[in-house]
């Protein structure tokens, strides 16, 4: 699947990844939907798609709101008919210690990366029941173990990769795509280099990006990148969970 003159819905679009993939997809004569919370950017990257020959709305909402949510997808089938192509890709997380973290902050980033899943998600499947297409989500390796100083959007990671994953299952057949992307840790605003083990893991975004859009285009279940990342998650995933968390202990204490 080539993505374009395609609609494409893609949120957390004001900056990072999201706005690389709408700058990305504007090549393809696309329509585009973007939201994010702040409009200022959002119109921003507006602009920048309709130079390059697209078509795009922004819509400024906060997807943690499921009226919000749904005033997106609404405006998708009112512009353009309908969504091809949805890229869930809201969310982010600062590094906290579940020592010192109040519960209203560990919900807070429950509701950043879990919540705007949700309220997207939900309606975009009843409108694709009609016409098929692809949702893609970004998750993280880090959805996949508790790691240090990341508890909270661990948790939060984790819960969406589940959800989703029993989205394939249950919708099997009925031509929905689910296209689970994991990158690993991108140089964006919101990257802290200090948390992150080796700067040799850290990759650009615009590798990212080029990495996810093949994910999309070709389909896959789960993509998860660089190959460095990949292969330490099997190594982890492999290992006895006592050791694992031991090792992890030890890195929390170096860190």
């Amino acid at each position: 699947m080539a993505i374009q003159r395609k609609t494409i819905l893609i949120t957390g679009a004001s900056s990072g990844l999201g706005r690389g993939l709408a700058l990305a997809l504007s090549h393809g004569d696309n329509n585009l939907v973007i939201t994010a919370r702040r409009a200022e950017l959002l119109d921003e990257v507006a602009a920048a798609v309709r130079a390059q020959g697209s078509r795009c709305v922004a819509v400024p909402a906060d997807g943690t709101d499921p009226v919000a949510a749904q005033s997106v997808v609404d405006a998708a089938v009112r512009e353009f008919g309908g969504i091809d192509v949805a890229i869930l890709n809201a969310g982010g997380g600062a590094a906290m210690s579940m020592a010192d973290t109040p519960a209203d902050a560990v919900l807070r980033v429950m509701r950043t990366n879990y919540d705007t899943l949700v309220n997207l998600l939900c309606p975009i499947i009843a409108l694709m029941t009609e016409r098929p297409g692809t949702i893609a989500w970004t998750g993280s390796p880090a959805g996949f173990f508790g790691l240090p100083k990341s508890g909270p959007y661990s948790a939060a990671k984790a819960a969406g990769r589940l959800l989703f994953d029993t989205c394939r299952i249950e919708l099997a057949g009925s031509g929905i795509r689910f296209v689970a992307l994991y990158p690993g840790f991108t140089e964006t605003p919101g990257l802290d280099p200090d948390d992150v083990p080796l700067r040799a893991l850290i990759i650009q975004p615009d590798r990212a990006v080029r990495e996810m859009l093949r994910a999309i285009e070709r389909g896959r279940a789960h993509a998860m990148f660089p190959r460095r990342i990949a292969w330490l998650m099997a190594l982890a995933r492999l290992l006895p969970e006592f050791i694992r968390r031991r090792i992890l202990a030890v890195a929390a204490r170096l860190g």
